[in-house]
């Protein structure tokens, strides 16, 4: 039988090459390549490369642009001002155009009331340039930023840092007030501890006033301290205190006294237990305008103002004198001039008898005392007119005039604003604080026996 019939062709015979002799022309050929592609890129002067390039997931420069251009419109101020630095960070941009940017991040910041942020964006602006189109403006919100946030002591040497003093303002600031050994107090020092102890005063108002009004009157007590005689007092105190302490830790009356040890670890324990919870109701308790309103809202039963009235008096010794009076005032004499011949009380008689403020029924009456037996016939009185029934008490007898009355009425919010704040703040503060403790119960396995702690039996009667 024939064999089958082979179509393949037959293989070339192939040369052998030496790779001593192919390695070298590889290497030319990768070194002609880009030294064309280099020659190119120069001849070309294409897009920049952060134009061109894309981040990671094709995100380039120009869309984080766009991106923060959009949440800038939508007043989304955080978001806004992180978009812009992803925008600095992708982009190559001039000291200028990065100062401007900067600028533009700040002002979104002090919109989100975030006011440390804003204010380091503000002097990242300045470190990048001095714009003429922007300088007042950072000069301005600087301040705002720096009073938001309470520091009353750095605004002052912030402000004549800024008004073109130059290093003068710095001089003044580090002028040194005081030495103690080889510490020295600087006149910002010296600002810097008056701020920290009113801080620390105010710091217990936190549950009865809105942070708002606790900087405004952290202003006021600031302002306070504007004189040298107040400042020298303070910082008078403040050494007489320095140097006793210091005495105290020389003397090792922290160490070797075991009671003054013990009263230190006591009021550590205090101290810390009242910053720890400080802090923890500064964190988690933030009261806006809005939660204001909702709760005023449902709470109005709550805020209505009772029947007031104000009143005058004259006081008389005895009953028969109180009936002279009375008669007189019933012939059509003026309660006024009585009031001014009469009155035994002092701080009235000059003032036609007037009490200041308002009296309610369930309130004593200003520079009296509680006078129930009173308040009948004063309520019963239209303005005006003078009642009708003289009233005893511990000082003499009274005789009332009605000048002004007012029906209970509901009250609006911005009328009982602090007290709704308060009312708020106290029902949250119980809220975190029941939290806080039940969770640091179960870290600390706080067990209390309670069978160590029998009812008081009530003594027996003999």
């Amino acid at each position: 039988m024939s064999n089958p019939l082979n179509f393949s062709l037959p293989e070339r015979p192939q040369e052998k090459k030496s790779p001593a002799k192919t390695l070298p022309m590889l290497l030319i050929l990768v070194l002609l390549i880009g030294v064309a592609n280099l020659v190119i890129s120069l001849t070309r002067g294409g897009p920049k490369a952060s134009q061109t390039t894309t981040a990671k997931g094709g995100f380039s420069a120009e869309n984080r642009k766009q991106l923060a251009l959009k949440l800038e419109k939508q007043e989304l101020h955080h978001e806004a001002a992180a978009a812009w630095k992803d925008y600095l960070a992708a982009d190559d941009l001039s000291s200028d155009e990065s100062a401007r940017i900067w600028y533009r991040i700040a002002k979104l910041q002090q919109q989100a009331k975030a006011y440390p942020q804003a204010l380091h964006a503000y002097y990242r602006s300045e470190s990048h340039a001095t714009l003429p189109e922007i300088e007042n403006e950072i000069d301005r919100r600087a301040q705002e930023c720096l009073e938001a946030m309470g520091k009353y002591s750095a605004v002052r040497y912030e402000l004549a840092d800024r008004v073109g003093m130059g290093d003068n303002s710095n001089a003044a600031g580090e002028q040194v007030v005081a030495e103690i050994g080889t510490q020295t107090i600087t006149r910002a020092q010296l600002d810097s501890l008056i701020e920290q102890q009113i801080t620390q005063q105010l710091a217990q108002y936190a549950s009865f006033m809105p942070e708002a009004d606790r900087n405004k009157q952290k202003q006021a007590l600031f302002e306070q301290f504007s004189t040298s005689e107040q400042r020298l007092r303070f910082l008078n105190q403040y050494l007489v205190e320095e140097m006793l302490q210091r005495r105290a830790r020389e003397t090792k009356l922290t160490t070797e006294q075991p009671e003054i040890v013990q009263m230190i670890r006591d009021q550590e324990r205090k101290l810390l237990a009242q910053k720890m919870m400080e802090q923890t109701l500064s964190q988690q308790i933030n009261i806006t305008p809005g939660d204001l309103t909702t709760f005023f809202e449902a709470n109005r039963k709550d805020y209505v103002q009772p029947e007031r009235v104000q009143v005058s008096h004259i006081l008389l010794a005895d009953e028969p004198t109180a009936d002279q009076v009375s008669k007189a005032l019933d012939d059509g004499q003026d309660f006024g001039e009585l009031a001014r011949e009469h009155s035994l009380d002092a701080a009235t008689k000059d003032k036609a008898g007037a009490i200041a403020g308002w009296v309610t029924r369930d309130q004593p009456i200003p520079g009296i005392g509680a006078l129930p037996q009173a308040m009948d016939s004063i309520f019963n009185t239209a303005a005006g007119k003078v009642a009708d029934a003289t009233v005893k008490s511990d000082k003499g007898y009274h005789i009332f005039r009605v000048r002004d009355r007012q029906p209970e009425q509901q009250q609006e919010l911005d009328a009982v604003r602090n007290e709704v704040y308060r009312s708020l703040r106290s029902r949250k503060e119980r809220e975190v604080q029941e939290q806080m403790l039940s969770a640091l119960r179960d870290r600390y396995d706080v067990v209390i026996h309670q069978s160590a702690f029998p009812a008081d039996e009530t003594p027996q009667e003999k």
